[in-house]
């Protein structure tokens, strides 16, 4: 069953099946960047803004899982940041190693593997011409995403 979007005139149009695999790929993205960049957490969201921006003039529907992808890797950046922060203070002998930050690091690393279980599951899922919304985040995806058709080989 293939996944169709609205235009504004309210026809239907069909996804061609290539654009499922875009679309999957731009929360791939994201698990590259982990691999290549596990200590650095701007690295993933980078990765993301850069396969948005070569995506620019595809489909709305790839347009859209590349934007729900960036705002994925943005709630991870602040509790990522602290953490490498908290961790690069405590080598440098500035803090101690406090329950707390045990606690903490736990927490995040948790949160983490979540969300790149979750990234995952839903690459498979979009790869398959499901549309997968996040809680929460697709409403935020909704408003910052266009409907205007940026492809310039539409017919």
């Amino acid at each position: 069953m293939e996944y169709t979007e609205e235009t504004s005139n309210k026809e239907q149009k069909i996804i061609h099946p290539n654009e499922y695999e875009k679309a999957s790929n731009s929360y791939l993205m994201a698990i590259v960047a982990v691999i290549v960049g596990v200590p650095l957490p701007v690295i993933n969201i980078t990765a993301s803004v850069i396969y948005y921006l070569g995506n620019l003039k595809s489909s709305y529907f790839v347009r859209w899982h590349c934007i729900q992808a960036i705002l994925a890797q943005t709630i991870m950046i602040p509790f990522n940041s602290i953490a490498v922060g908290w961790t690069i203070s405590i080598m440098l002998n500035v803090k101690e190693v406090t329950l707390y930050y045990g606690i903490y690091l736990f927490a995040v690393i948790l949160f983490n593997i979540i969300e790149f279980f979750a990234v995952i599951i839903t690459a498979s899922k979009v790869s398959k011409g499901k549309n997968v919304r996040w809680f929460l985040i697709a409403n935020i995806t909704d408003l910052l995403c266009s409907k205007k058709n940026k492809d310039p080989y539409s017919i």
